[in-house]
């Protein structure tokens, strides 16, 4: 097959280019030096539950299948650390939430992961109707993946450092668009299946948070270490800038306040936009004789991009059908 050139070293670019490799595929990864905008304000959580509705992800069933291995491979293959087991908490709302996560607790998929209800005290924590535990998750370090990725293919030649909207690829190579919402401007004919939001997520220091586990309602408390966190984060489908915003921190410190009541101070905060697709489903598949698309994870691409990469891979490298669900022809007139 000829030479493949990843379009952007995202999330999903990354993820791509290490399954090329598994399969001894020639590639290159042409990016900028820097991380992608959605990776900046990515939490990294592998959830298979909809936490705010208590809801099944769809095909998480298939997603988790491949993802702790794949990471767990891959942390081994660059001697990194950015694959953590994680204890997350979901501080519940009102007693009919209580009453809803016992209900769904006892249906497939999700009783592996709705666990126990919590009753026990937590200083500077607010939780007049407890707690639960999810189950069975894990959180990605997303800059470090990229990260120790980005060194290693610097290291094989593999990484070619320029701005991927400018990039002319050669007549022989075959181009995959892992560029996120910037598909938008590098493909207009596809603008029409985005739904992009904007994030915004605060990192904190507070001495008073609990650090050996995430906390939920609203927004996470994912600790980094040295009593320091990401908190986050904000939905705003209106600025879809990369600036952070003064609204978006007061919406943030207001929802962490609502439970935790301890001191803190805002060391950073950081902005980025999610490539959201309209129907919620991943966009992949071919957009043109040469061009290819591996986009479209939102929020979820931690979760969903190492089973969606080695499907994709599957259909590009073997000629395997590409699953309908996530194929891009959907959003394209015939």
């Amino acid at each position: 097959m000829k030479e493949v050139h990843i379009i952007g070293q995202g999330l999903a670019g990354t993820m791509l280019s290490m399954r090329l490799e598994e399969a001894g595929q020639a590639f290159k990864v042409i990016d900028q030096a820097h991380h992608s905008s959605s990776s900046r304000i990515a939490a990294g959580l592998a959830n298979p539950v909809v936490l705010k509705r208590q809801k099944w992800v769809a095909d998480a069933e298939q997603y988790l299948t491949e993802a702790p291995s794949f990471y767990r491979d891959w942390e081994h293959k660059l001697q990194s650390d950015f694959f953590h087991p994680v204890r997350l908490e979901h501080i519940f709302h009102n007693a009919g939430e209580i009453n809803d996560w016992q209900a769904n607790s006892e249906k497939p998929l999700l009783s592996n992961h709705l666990g126990a209800i919590l009753n026990d005290e937590i200083p500077f924590i607010e939780q007049k109707h407890g707690r639960a535990q999810v189950e069975g998750i894990f959180w990605l370090d997303t800059v470090a993946f990229i990260e120790a990725r980005k060194n290693d293919l610097l290291q094989k030649g593999l990484l070619v450092k320029e701005d991927y909207q400018n990039y002319q690829a050669p007549e022989n190579a075959i181009q995959v668009f892992c560029n996120g919402h910037f598909l938008r401007i590098s493909h207009p004919n596809m603008a029409h299946a985005f739904s992009p939001t904007k994030g915004e997520v605060m990192i904190i220091k507070a001495p008073n948070l609990p650090e050996d586990r995430m906390l939920h309602a609203g927004v996470f408390t994912l600790p980094l270490g040295n009593q320091t966190f990401k908190v986050g984060a904000t939905y705003s489908h209106q600025d879809l800038s990369e600036n952070t915003s003064q609204e978006g921190l007061d919406f943030l410190k207001q929802k962490l306040e609502v439970f935790y009541k301890g001191p803190y101070e805002v060391l950073e905060q950081k902005a980025g936009v999610r490539p959201n697709i309209k129907d919620r489903k991943p966009l992949l598949g071919r957009i043109s004789e040469s061009e290819y698309v591996f986009n479209g994870f939102g929020s979820r691409g931690v979760l969903m991009g190492p089973y969606l990469s080695k499907h994709f891979c599957e259909y590009l490298l073997e000629d395997k059908d590409l699953n309908p669900h996530w194929d891009l022809q959907r959003f394209i007139s015939t």
